[in-house]
């Protein structure tokens, strides 16, 4: 058998309805903080499959021992990958994250595979850092970004 190389996931992130809401359950039910908020994350290049898309999210992080938890919240009403996964007023698991060495190998890895990319774009405060979610449903129950 093959031996593959495998990937470190790093984050485990959860789409809801309100930030300070999420926090408070997530404190108290898993005795995770402390959190970091991110208001109103600053993206650009924004893509929804393909085609050009705005994108207006909060977040708040916090860490798990070395597993960072990612709590988004959607402003907008625009079709993201976070709204493919679980529709507006509903809160869910959305995605595992993982930080390839080679982006766009691994990225041409999961598109070979016949998955597709649901949302891209860069994090204008992370020195334009890339990001995108594949949307890998249909086998894992979840998005990868």
């Amino acid at each position: 058998m093959k031996q593959h190389q495998n990937l470190v996931i790093t984050q485990n992130a959860w789409v809801v309805r309100d930030l300070d809401e999420a926090i408070a359950k997530f404190t108290r039910t898993m005795k995770v903080g402390p959190w970091f908020m991110i208001p109103k994350i600053e993206l650009n290049t924004v893509m929804y499959r393909g085609k050009p898309a705005e994108l207006d999210i909060s977040v708040a992080v916090a860490f798990a021992g070395h597993v960072q938890l990612e709590l988004i919240e959607q402003h907008n009403d625009g079709p993201s990958a976070y709204r493919d996964a679980v529709p507006k007023g509903q809160e869910g698991y959305h995605h595992i994250c993982f930080y390839p060495d080679d982006y766009d190998a691994e990225l041409a890895r999961y598109t070979s595979m016949g998955y597709e990319v649901a949302t891209s774009g860069q994090v204008t405060s992370a020195n334009n850092r890339r990001f995108c979610y594949i949307d890998t449903r249909k086998d894992l129950n979840c998005m990868v970004e």
